[in-house]
């Protein structure tokens, strides 16, 4: 029987801890991140916004009180059908007026932590929804 490495084809949340995200990066995905050869796996240490083809990091607002609804174009323009926002390590509702764009282009938000919001990327990635994830550190 013959083995074949399985290659991914879409960016994933291999692990997250405190100040950090570790993404696996497909090999098809052209990124400025220093991303290791061998496991495809690059840390993150600033804000970001992904999907399952696209990268989006330094993304403004490190903490809930610093996010507007400019910082939330960004993941409109992606034009996903759901939106997870992980407002670091807890849950914290952004105020309705900064979440009003999101509601009136008619797509769908789950606000939640983002150790939370990591994991239901993976999930939401496997089933192959076109959901983006904008996510702020765990302090």
């Amino acid at each position: 029987m013959k083995f074949d490495l399985e290659t991914q084809a879409e960016l994933r949340i291999h692990a997250y801890t405190t100040g950090a995200i570790t993404l696996a990066v497909p090999g098809n995905l052209d990124t400025d991140l220093a991303v290791d050869p061998e496991t495809g796996l690059c840390q993150v240490t600033q804000s970001l916004i992904l999907t399952s083809q696209q990268l989006i990091i330094d993304w403004e607002p490190n903490q809930l009180d610093e996010l507007t609804a400019a910082h939330l174009d960004t993941v409109l323009n992606l034009e996903p059908e759901l939106i997870l926002l992980g407002t670091g390590t807890r849950q914290q509702f952004p105020a309705m007026d900064i979440m009003l764009p999101l509601h009136q282009a008619r797509i769908g938000v789950e606000v939640m932590d983002t150790a939370a919001a990591c994991r239901t990327f993976n999930i939401l990635v496997a089933e192959g929804r076109h959901v983006a994830a904008a996510l702020m550190m765990i302090e």
